[in-house]
Order: structure tokens, then C-alpha cells, then sequence
């Protein structure tokens, strides 16, 4: 796996799918698209001196507050992935950040994200004005910039009442990051889990806009719940899917901590 930057600020990372990273279907996982995001955000940070040790040096850290990816195809094991990334303006407290990939020999698109980064007080837990780390982290020029507004969903998710499953999951060691929190691909990797077997053996996502709301710590007890707007959406040629993960707090209570919204096609689709 090899990092670099060019001129224009445009991060660039070099990546060969292994066998852990592909299905039995010999398809490469949601869960890698999900983790090239992750790592070349944090090289590229790294790479100016603002990755996560250096803001935690100074009772800082990087969050991701929101994710939304398109994705157009699944590889395979062996296949060679060139993933793309830069920063943009700040959306107020967020710190939008484009990540892109495509299957390095053939120049065929594997997916395209729009994510939304926030700085935060280790201490008080509360977002910071980003400016200072934004600056170091180096714009590319204004023509290489989109606009990175992502839609608002509260429509989406309203409608999406139709109760089909709860799922437990369970917080391990491995969940945690540098961040001593349950690492954001944690989540992920958890609403897929929630769905039946012989669901995941026909679907795979095709759009992915999750949101995390609140951070989860290894001694949480959670809950995923999914939804939809009809009960049969699980038997759709295109289901449409909104999960929820709320934490159960000590009085029974309930409060959010995660939600995403996905749109799935068949495997043969891709």
C-alpha cells in the first residue's frame, strides 16, 4: 500500500485487494470501500501534521460525522485499486472530504464519497472551529473543489417506519481505535450483520449515507433496528433499507447513535 500527494494536494493510495477483503462470492466487501475512506483520510491528514497523534497531542481528534457513497462496482481478490482524495472549504464546523477509487488497470470506477469530518475537544467533547487544521491540510486549486452539500434525508427517514428486525450486537476490543472509541467501520460492519443471510446472498449496496451521532464505547450495550417503507422490502428488485443503532442507557432508555440509509441492487447488477 503506497501514499503519496501531488502538487495539487490530491492524495493517492495504491491498494491490492487481499482474500480477507472479498466474499464468498470472490466480491470485494462494502467494508473495504469503507476502509480505503478511512485510511487515506488519515495519511493525507498525517502527511501535513494534523493526523489524529498530532491533534491528540494537543487534546484534539479527528471524527467522521457523516458518509455518503455511491458505489458502481465490486471487484474481486487481486484486483489493483487507486483511491483519490482532498480536502474542501469547511461547512461550518465540518470538514468535507472527497474520496474516489477506481480499479487501477482498467480505469473503471469502483465508487465515489462525500464525507463530512469534524474536530473535537477530547476533553469537553465538543466540536472545534476547524480553520487552523484546515489550513494545514492545504486546499487543492478552487477548479478541482464540487460542491460537497449532501441532501437532507429527515424526508427519507420518516418514511421509512415499516418495523422489519432488531439485531444485538456486541462490543469487542477490537471495535476500538486510536480514538478509544468503537471504530466508525464498527457500525457498519453491524447493520449488515443484522440483515438475513439470504438477503446479503443476492444484494449488495449501491448507496450508503450513514451519519454518526453519538460516540459508543466498549461497555455500551446497543441495539440495530432496520426499516423501511413497506414490509416486503426485502423481496424488491431495488430494496431500499434505513437502520438505526441506538445505545440502551441505564433507565431503558433509548437514544440514537448511528442511522444510515441504503439502497441495494442484485449482485449480478454490478
Amino acid at each position: 500500500m503506497s501514499f503519496y500527494i501531488t502538487d495539487d494536494n490530491i492524495g493517492h493510495l495504491d491498494h491490492t485487494v487481499m482474500t480477507s477483503e472479498s466474499d464468498s462470492y470472490n466480491t470485494t466487501r462494502l467494508s473495504l470501500y469503507q476502509a480505503l475512506v478511512q485510511e487515506i483520510a488519515g495519511l493525507h491528514a498525517d502527511k501535513r501534521g494534523v493526523g489524529i497523534p498530532d491533534l491528540q497531542s494537543n487534546g484534539k481528534t479527528w471524527v467522521i460525522a457523516r458518509s455518503r457513497m455511491e458505489v458502481y462496482y465490486y471487484g474481486s481478490w487481486k484486483d489493483e485499486i487507486e483511491v483519490e482524495t482532498w480536502p474542501q472549504d469547511p461547512i461550518g464546523l465540518n470538514c468535507p472530504r472527497i474520496v474516489r477509487a477506481k480499479d487501477k488497470n482498467s480505469n473503471r470506477p469502483l465508487f465515489f464519497a462525500n464525507t463530512k469530518w469534524a474536530i473535537i475537544d477530547t476533553i469537553k467533547g465538543r466540536p472545534l472551529r476547524p480553520k487552523e487544521v484546515t489550513d494545514a491540510l492545504m486546499l487543492p486549486p478552487k477548479e478541482l473543489q464540487i460542491d460537497a452539500t449532501l441532501p437532507n434525508n429527515l424526508e427519507l427517514i420518516e418514511s421509512s417506519n415499516v418495523f422489519i428486525k432488531e439485531y444485538v450486537p456486541t462490543i469487542h476490543f477490537l471495535d476500538t481505535d486510536l480514538n478509544h472509541h468503537v471504530n466508525n467501520l464498527s457500525y457498519i460492519n453491524w447493520i449488515l450483520e443484522s440483515l438475513p443471510e439470504e438477503f446479503m446472498d443476492q444484494f449488495k449496496p449501491s448507496l450508503i449515507d450513514v451519519r454518526w451521532i453519538r460516540q459508543t464505547f466498549r461497555k455500551d450495550k446497543l441495539i440495530v433496528t432496520i426499516f423501511a417503507k413497506d414490509s416486503n422490502e426485502l423481496s424488491k428488485q431495488k430494496p431500499e433499507l434505513y437502520f438505526k443503532i441506538e445505545r440502551i442507557k441505564e433507565d431503558g432508555s433509548r437514544e440514537d447513535v448511528f442511522d444510515a440509509i441504503t439502497e441495494w441492487k442484485s449482485r449480478d447488477s454490478f
